[in-house]
């Protein structure tokens, strides 16, 4: 295994029943990386299954996700097989998370998720544009290479 690849963390035991909630983050961006490094230091409510698209990652054909897409937003897989992107998949990955959590049932019960959305979208354009559109090589979608 790449050490990129697959990484499960969670404050419940081994043997849980319990599926992970599935994160897809490029781990070649320097705030992505942050970001994500922060997260994975908290000990998580659910399991959750860190997968770092920057090389190949099969998970995302097995999902169904293009990779040019992952790329473009932040994706989450909820442990029931729902998937999110963009400002839902943060809310998703945060109610997995002690004290985040918080911060997402706050932003559902006040309706900020559109709010959360739009400044979502604005990062992800401007990070999209800064490493994909320069033809980055992370950002391939032909993955022979």
């Amino acid at each position: 295994m790449m050490s990129h690849s697959s990484h499960t963390s969670s404050g419940l035991t081994q043997g849980s029943a319990l599926k992970p909630t599935i994160v897809f983050y490029d781990g070649a961006c320097p705030i992505c990386q942050k970001e994500i490094h922060h997260y994975r230091k908290l000990k998580s409510l659910k399991p959750i299954d860190w997968q770092d698209i920057s090389g190949h990652c099969p998970m995302l054909e097995q999902y169904g996700i293009d990779k040019e897409e992952a790329m473009k937003r932040f994706h989450v897989i909820e442990y029931n097989g729902v998937i999110s992107q963009g400002a839902e998949a943060f809310l998703a990955l945060w109610r997995a998370l002690p004290g985040y959590r918080h911060l997402a049932n706050i932003i559902e019960f006040c309706h900020l998720q559109g709010l959360l959305e739009w400044a979502y979208r604005g990062f992800a354009r401007r990070r999209f544009r800064q490493a994909c559109l320069r033809n980055d090589k992370r950002c391939r979608t032909d993955t022979s290479q």
